[in-house]
Formats: structure tokens, C-alpha cells, sequence
């Protein structure tokens, strides 16, 4: 297209030159160019938290979610008629049991999410509490922009690879080699994520995603399409020194996707002290000694910087460097014995070559006062050093080679085995170190960072966070998201033994309550549920039985009736959103909604119930000056704003319900 424009801009006749560019312009915006793929593949996710209720679509429990219907009629006797969406042009209606039919919802539609209180650990009052959410990460996202937009530090993610080996879901389908689509169904799964990930960010908030050959080029392309104002590093690590063999090559690495701010540098150097194994950081040597004199091919010599030709007396005895000399021509000679007790020095190199001095006269004078130039005496002969400060951190590099980032040892696979007490707990888990530090890369200099992770898998990134506040007493908190899908080979197995999705017995072999919430669990309490301490030390030599001072609670998404949420009806089902909003400080209180406000005694926030009450609310608020959030029950715009204006402080504020209902209302596929 650039060179249609090139002879555009040639034609001579001005009318056809601009009659031709305006309908290239139209050409240009009907014609994508860059990465093209099908996006308007339909997604859609099962919500069995619903009711079967007039006019909404669903499917059979157990089945996938091509064969979708819609509701006619709630009969009595727990019956629903439903009438296919799909097959023949006039399809007669069918009689089913309602609790056979599971509400389905394409994304895109609104919902109505809430938190459901599941379990919870607490081992540091005082701290606050990471969350751990059971659902579908692009609903949850929803959630989380109601929360937290615009406040997140990182988001690191490890999608599904999409190799091809039916090791992820679309449309409550896996996906393999053989669907014409498989690319296409992973981008748009990929954009509908991202673009909600992309207003959780901080402005200099940094997106980390890990992937490997199969997507990289396409997440890439991606990548620069929803963020084309930021930076892309794409960092190689080697997660497999031995290799996995593929055709022509043995493969080692994987990547991991930085995307940061263009206009701060938001990648942390590495610290110094962590490359010298046992030396402490008191203990390290506080300066680095280079020559005085440059010794490089370029303007390292006499002829090419005649000024920095001069000499630096040192005293012969006790080699103090003294003083500078004058500058000596280029065509002038010079005495290297010199008088007295002061010995001249000049940058001449062993091999006679006459150089230059890293500095002119008046800053070499300031370094010598600043006492950074020494002598010492080398097989007879006094050369001249530079001390200079050793650097605190090393500016991390593209190509990551370290024993511990290996996703096929004690780091990763043996370690999630062993904290679950089982072999083979979770297929191809992340190194802890790897996960430890990517998030460092950017949360080093962070100690209250706030983490998302929306396909947290075996929960690696909680155990990493863990680690780092572990280092350096840090209150990092992360936000997990997973869901509780198990592995094809077993859901046919539980099929078969009459169990489906949404049963107890089903759902404990899931994902996120059979791998990601105990793991959790257990590193964080030292031993498993049996009292059973955890084995094995890291790598800086704690104890895994040692936990962590960390506090963790465990929620899955449920979803609510607008209707039921608009009358106040839902308030109990809010408070933990309200909770997670505040910060998820303090032990989570709950409430019914039915007196005059809710204060918790120990979260920052305070929720108004009955307006007519303000007054007496705002002077209990005098009280708490710790409240850093009011949400204020009212359906008057004006009220709101008039309550706003007279409370005590300057606490963040919403107006409850109608913020929630709003969000979740405008939040769909199309306005984002």
C-alpha cells in the first residue's frame, strides 16, 4: 500500500491524483492490513449458577455448547419447554428437566458476577490477602475492572500454547491440529482477554506473557496491534537444557513477552549480589579497580587525543598519586625518570605504545582529590587505576541459561508433586524461579505491587510472589484466576462413572480444588491437610515445612440476577467484591444489608445503606480515618454528589448499585 502511495503522490494532474488517494483512503479502511484472522468465532461460557429461566439460552449438562436451545417456558414439576436454536429451519420444542439444563452465555452478553466465599488461610495479620477466584478469567476480568482498573503493576499469563494436543478449550471443546480454525479460535480468545487486561495496567503497569513457537509470532502481532504505544522485549528462556525433540532441532527455550511504557524504564537490573553465591550483601567489595588508561583501537592513542597526553606524578616510595603535569605536544619529548621523590607517569601501555588517558587534566585533577586514582607497582613498573563504585545491579539480558528456570526438575514438576503429595499433580508447571524471577524483572523495586495472574494454572505465581516478600519482607499481592476444567482423558472417565461438571465429586478433580488452591494452601501453612510437613528446602536454603507469613482466600464466581441486585436484595453477595475493592485488608465481615450502614471493624471501607442516615454514618466515619472507600446506597444522582462533597477525608467513592449494574451492563464485547 505505501508504494500505491508513492505513485499516487507521482500523478501530475492534481483532480485524478486526489480522486485516486480518496479512494485509496476508503480501501485502506475497509482492508485490514497486519495480522488477519477469523475474530467473530462465537464464544461462550456455561454458568451454572443461573436459573433456567424464560428466555434464556441453554444447554444439556454434560454437553458441549454447539447444540444450544432457548427457553419457552418454565413448567411446573422443575421442567423447562426449550425449542434448538440450531438444525432445522422450524425445530419442534422439547420438554427437559431443568436441572438437566445449564444457562449458557455468549461473551459479549452481560452478567452479573459476585464473589462466593469458598476457604480462606490466614498465617500474617495485618497483611493482605491475595485471592485465589474459580471461573472463567474473561468474566472474572470483568470483575476485576470494577475493582482495580487502572491499578495493576504486572499481569503475567501463561496461556494455553495451542500446540495442537487438544490441551485447551473453545466453546467447551478442545482444540487440536485438525480444526482449520485452531489459530484463529486462540487470537480471538487471546484479543478478548487482552483488551481487558489492557485498562487493568497501570500507566506504567508492565504485561508479561510466557509462550512458545506455536503462538509467538501471532501473539506478537497481537500484542502490537492492542498496545502499538508501548515496548515489546521478547526475552528467551531455556527451560530444558536437554531439549525436547522436534523435527531438525532439539528444543530448550520459551519466551516470555515484556510489554512496558515507552517512557520509563520499568525493567529492574538484576542485583549484583545474587551473582556471587554466599556474599551478603555487607560483605561485598565496594569497588571495582580499571585502568587509567584507555586501551581500546579507537581515540585510545597519543596522536588522537593529544590533550590526554600528559604525566601524573606518583611519590616513588610510598606511591601516593600527587598531582598532574602538563600537557606534552605531540612533537615534544618527555622525561619518564623525573626529579626528587616524585615519579611522572605517563599512559604508556607494555608494549611502548604511547596512549591516553581516560580524562583531560582539570577531571583527572578532581579524581586524583576524590583520592580514585592509586598506583600500583607490577614487575617493577608503577601503572595507574581508577576505583570506581561497583554497581548495585546488572541490567538483566534477552537470553536467560539458568539450572533453576528448568521446567522438567526440582523447580517445577518434582515440586508441585511433591507439595500435592501425588505423582503427575499437574502437567508442565512452571519453574517457581523462572515465574520468581520474570516478576522481579519489574516488582523487585515494588514491595506492594499488585500482581494479576488470569490462567494461573497450577498457581506458580502465587508461590513466587510468596518468595519474593519472603526475600525482602515485601506485602506483594496477587490475584489469581483459573478454572476447574480437568484433563479430556479424565472427564470421560468421570462421565462414565455418572458424574458431570457441577458435581461435587466432578468438580474436586478440577484444576483450581485439585491443584491450584491446595498448593496454595500447603506452601503457605509448611504441610499438607493430613499434617504431613513439606519436604525439601529453595534454593536460598529455606524450609518448604516453614511456610510463608502471607494470608490467601479462595472464591468462585457466581453470577446475579440485575433485578435482584437493583432492590438491595444481593448486598451480602457484594460485600466481598466491596472487600476486594478496599485492598482485601483485614479479615473479610459480611452482612445481610438490612440495617442503617455497614462498617467493618477491620477493612477500609464503610457502605451507607439507608440515605436518610448520612448524617449519623458521616460522624461514625470521623471515627475511622483508616476508611479509604464509601459506597453509598442511593438512586439519586444529586444525593450522591451532595453526600460526597460532606464526607470527612477524601475516601474513593461509588454509588451502589447503580456503578455495579452499569459496569457489567456496558463491559461487553462490543464497547471494548
Amino acid at each position: 500500500m505505501s508504494k500505491i502511495e508513492d505513485l499516487i503522490a507521482e500523478i501530475g494532474d492534481p483532480r485524478l491524483r486526489d480522486e485516486i488517494a480518496r479512494e485509496v483512503a476508503a480501501l485502506k479502511k475497509q482492508k485490514k492490513f497486519g495480522l488477519v484472522f477469523e475474530e467473530h468465532i462465537p464464544e461462550q461460557v456455561q454458568l451454572p449458577g443461573l436459573p433456567v429461566k424464560e428466555g434464556l439460552r441453554v444447554v444439556r449438562r454434560g454437553g458441549n455448547n454447539k447444540e444450544v436451545f432457548t427457553v419457552e417456558e418454565v413448567l411446573a414439576g422443575g421442567k423447562a419447554r426449550i425449542r434448538r436454536e440450531n438444525g432445522d429451519a422450524a425445530p419442534e420444542p422439547e420438554t427437559a428437566k431443568a436441572s438437566d439444563l445449564v444457562v449458557v452465555k455468549r461473551f459479549g452478553e452481560p452478567v452479573y458476577p459476585a464473589l462466593v466465599p469458598v476457604a480462606r488461610l490466614t498465617r500474617a495479620p495485618g497483611k493482605p490477602y491475595h485471592t485465589l477466584i474459580n471461573a472463567d478469567n474473561f468474566h472474572a476480568l470483568q470483575l476485576l475492572l470494577y475493582c482495580y482498573a487502572g491499578q495493576v503493576d504486572v499481569i503475567y499469563i501463561d496461556p494455553p500454547y495451542n500446540t495442537g494436543a487438544r490441551d485447551w478449550k473453545y466453546n467447551n471443546d478442545y482444540v487440536d491440529d485438525t480444526d482449520g480454525y485452531r489459530h484463529s479460535k486462540w487470537l480471538s480468545m487471546m484479543k478478548k482477554r487482552l483488551l481487558l487486561a489492557r485498562r487493568l495496567l497501570k500507566p506504567h503497569g508492565v504485561l508479561i506473557v510466557t509462550i512458545d513457537d506455536n503462538e509467538v509470532h501471532h501473539l506478537a502481532l497481537l500484542v502490537e496491534e492492542i498496545f502499538p504505544d508501548r515496548l515489546r522485549h521478547l526475552v528467551t528462556i531455556v527451560i530444558n537444557p536437554g531439549g525436547t525433540y522436534k523435527i531438525n532441532f532439539a528444543r530448550v527455550h520459551e519466551y516470555a513477552l515484556f510489554v512496558c511504557p515507552p517512557d520509563v524504564e520499568t525493567v529492574q537490573g538484576r542485583p549484583v549480589s545474587e551473582d556471587r553465591p554466599g556474599v551478603s550483601s555487607d560483605e561485598e567489595v565496594t569497588y571495582d579497580v580499571w585502568k587509567l588508561r584507555r586501551t581500546g583501537a579507537e581515540s585510545a592513542h597519543r596522536h588522537q587525543r593529544p590533550k590526554q597526553f600528559y604525566p601524573i606524578y606518583v611519590d616513588s616510595k610510598t606511591l601516593k598519586v600527587k598531582r598532574v603535569g602538563k600537557e606534552v605536544a605531540s612533537d615534544q619529548g618527555f622525561n619518564l625518570t623525573g626529579d626528587g621523590d616524585e615519579l611522572p607517569v605517563y599512559p604508556i601501555d607494555g608494549r611502548g605504545v604511547e596512549r591516553v588517558w581516560r580524562y583531560g587534566r582539570e577531571t583527572m585533577a578532581q579524581r586524583i582529590s576524590e583520592g580514585a586514582v592509586i598506583a600500583k607497582r607490577v614487575r617493577g613498573v608503577v601503572n595507574l587505576y581508577l576505583r570506581v563504585p561497583v554497581r548495585k545491579t546488572r541490567r538483566i539480558k534477552t537470553v536467560w541459561y539458568e539450572g533453576q528456570h528448568s521446567s522438567v526438575g526440582t523447580a517445577s514438576t518434582v515440586l508441585v508433586d511433591t507439595v500435592l503429595g501425588r505423582p503427575n499433580a499437574f502437567p508442565f508447571p512452571k519453574s517457581l524461579y523462572a515465574v520468581r524471577d520474570t516478576l522481579a524483572t519489574v516488582c523487585r523495586s515494588i514491595p506492594d505491587a499488585l500482581i494479576v495472574d488470569f490462567f494461573a494454572g497450577s498457581g506458580t505465581t502465587y508461590h513466587a510472589t510468596a518468595l519474593l516478600n519472603a526475600q525482602d519482607n515485601g506485602r506483594r499481592r496477587c490475584i489469581l484466576v483459573t478454572n476447574n476444567e480437568v484433563t479430556e482423558k479424565l472427564g470421560r472417565q468421570l462421565t462414565d462413572q455418572g458424574l458431570l461438571p457441577g458435581d461435587e465429586e466432578f468438580e474436586r478433580h478440577g484444576i483450581c480444588e485439585g491443584a491450584t488452591w491446595p498448593r496454595c494452601r500447603f506452601v503457605t501453612q509448611g504441610h499438607r491437610d493430613d499434617g504431613t510437613d513439606l519436604p525439601g528446602e529453595y534454593f536460598d536454603g529455606g524450609e518448604l515445612k516453614a511456610g510463608f507469613e502471607e494470608n490467601i482466600e479462595y472464591f468462585k464466581l457466581d453470577f446475579l440476577d440485575p433485578h435482584e441486585v437493583a432492590y438491595g436484595e444481593k448486598f451480602e453477595a457484594i460485600v466481598p467484591i466491596l472487600w476486594l475493592m478496599a485492598g482485601a485488608k483485614g479479615e473479610r465481615e459480611t452482612a445481610r444489608g438490612y440495617g442503617k450502614w455497614f462498617i467493618p471493624k477491620e477493612s477500609p471501607f464503610a457502605v451507607l445503606i439507608r440515605e436518610e442516615h448520612f448524617a449519623d454514618f458521616r460522624r461514625e466515619l470521623e471515627k475511622r480515618p483508616d476508611i479509604a472507600w464509601v459506597f453509598l446506597v442511593t438512586d439519586s444522582e444529586e444525593a450522591y454528589r451532595e453526600m460526597v462533597a460532606a464526607l470527612p477525608g477524601r475516601p474513593q467513592t461509588k454509588m451502589l448499585y447503580k456503578s455495579y449494574l452499569e459496569n457489567f451492563r456496558i463491559n461487553t464485547e462490543k464497547s471494548l
